[in-house]
């Protein structure tokens, strides 16, 4: 039961966003009570929180495959931003502002998710490009490594990004794609372009 009541909040969450989610509503898709939710979870907080360790274990697993499958460093960046773009179709714009905003303990988990996870990730990427003639070797990582952490949660900035004037999967795939052409050398673009070229075919 627990499990079922977690992945209905998940799916709940990210259609409509998480402060408009309430108890009231997941017991009433369940066809359950809100005492049986509160016999798993105490509050919303912590349902909250355990949606958020939730995405953050399929996100882990998502990375982890593209890194396996990749066949080089720009084919794992190339694999990542396909992800990302079918992620940012299944998510709440709103949800990660909302996070920062009214659940500061599920907001603090991806922020370590972002400072121990993601940096690894990066820099790891960083070293294999630079290793395989794909990145230019005048990077300094730990540098660029830092820079693309800190730029990961511009485009869930809706202030900046306002949803009547920007379509978010466009902000994500544009900012992603700004960072890593900044990386390539001639070699790196030739990939990425073969890559998107092979993608479109296929569509």
């Amino acid at each position: 039961m627990q499990t079922k009541i977690l992945f209905k909040a998940r799916d709940l969450m990210l259609q409509s966003g998480l402060r408009q989610v309430t108890m009231d509503d997941l017991a009433h898709q369940l066809g359950i009570s809100k005492k049986t939710i509160y016999q798993y979870y105490k509050d919303k907080d912590d349902l909250v929180k355990a949606v958020v360790n939730l995405e953050l274990k399929d996100h882990e697993l998502i990375c982890e495959k593209c890194k396996s499958k990749a066949e080089n460093a720009i084919h794992e960046m190339f694999l990542l931003m396909e992800n990302m773009k079918a992620m940012t179709q299944t998510m709440n714009p709103n949800s990660m502002m909302e996070l920062e905003k009214h659940f500061s303990n599920a907001f603090d988990i991806i922020k370590n998710h972002k400072d121990e996870f993601l940096f690894s990730l990066i820099k790891q990427n960083l070293m294999k490009g630079i290793e395989e003639g794909c990145y230019r070797k005048d990077l300094d990582i730990d540098i660029i490594s830092k820079f693309r952490l800190e730029t990961v949660f511009i485009p869930f900035n809706l202030h900046l990004f306002p949803l009547n004037k920007f379509n978010s999967i466009e902000v994500h795939t544009q900012l992603m794609e700004h960072f890593v052409y900044g990386l390539m050398t001639v070699k790196g673009h030739e990939l990425m372009e073969q890559y998107k070229k092979l993608s479109n075919q296929a569509i």
